[in-house]
């Protein structure tokens, strides 16, 4: 199997869903998430697209291209998760910047996710249920307040959980007080705050 990391070339043409770029002299067809042709340059301009190879059950193979590498990581991630699909994860990057997919499924808040069409609450918990864990490692080049917790992150919801609180409770918790408290706060103002959210 042949991957493609990325495609670098002249914009031909765009569609809502379909792009082509000519690489020295070669047409590569890009399905791309809906919306990004908003954020296209005109046609004849240079470009570069971070890309997914893709073949389907029947054996279709498919390019799907995106302007970012937080966004190429945000689709492969949610495909990953079982019956999940390329449409399905073209619709969170369309829908969800990179960063508040991360909050999301790191703060456990389906509301947000269900906001992308065709993702119902079950398949919301899907993907709370798993990505949680493996999301918070993941590095964006576009710096969110999840992707860079407060040091005393682990030590404060260890502490929550010393209080009877259960370990996704206090992750929450110490979430929500990261966002009030900022990532300078200490560790004892943090875990006071967090309480509220117990």
């Amino acid at each position: 199997m042949t991957w493609i990391s990325f495609v670098k070339g002249t914009l031909v043409t765009q569609d809502v869903r379909e792009v082509v770029v000519d690489v020295h002299g070669v047409g590569y067809s890009l399905e791309i998430p809906a919306g990004m042709v908003d954020e296209l340059p005109a046609i004849g301009s240079q470009v570069t697209f971070y890309t997914h190879y893709h073949q389907n059950r029947e054996n279709e193979v498919k390019l799907y291209g995106f302007t970012s590498r937080d966004d190429l990581k945000v689709f492969e991630l949610a495909l990953t998760v079982k019956g999940v699909g390329p449409s399905l994860a073209q619709n969170i990057v369309s829908k969800l910047s990179p960063s508040e997919f991360q909050r999301a499924v790191i703060g456990e808040d389906s509301a947000t996710l269900m906001r992308v069409p065709r993702l119902n609450k079950e398949l919301a918990q899907l993907f709370i249920i798993k990505l949680k864990n493996s999301i918070r490692k993941v590095q964006f080049e576009v710096k969110s307040e999840v992707a860079a917790p407060a040091q005393y992150s682990d030590e404060g919801v260890q502490a929550l959980v010393g209080l009877g609180a259960s370990e996704s409770d206090a992750e929450r918790a110490m979430t929500e007080a990261q966002k009030a408290l900022g990532h300078d706060a200490n560790l004892q103002d943090l875990i006071r705050f967090a309480l509220r959210f117990l």
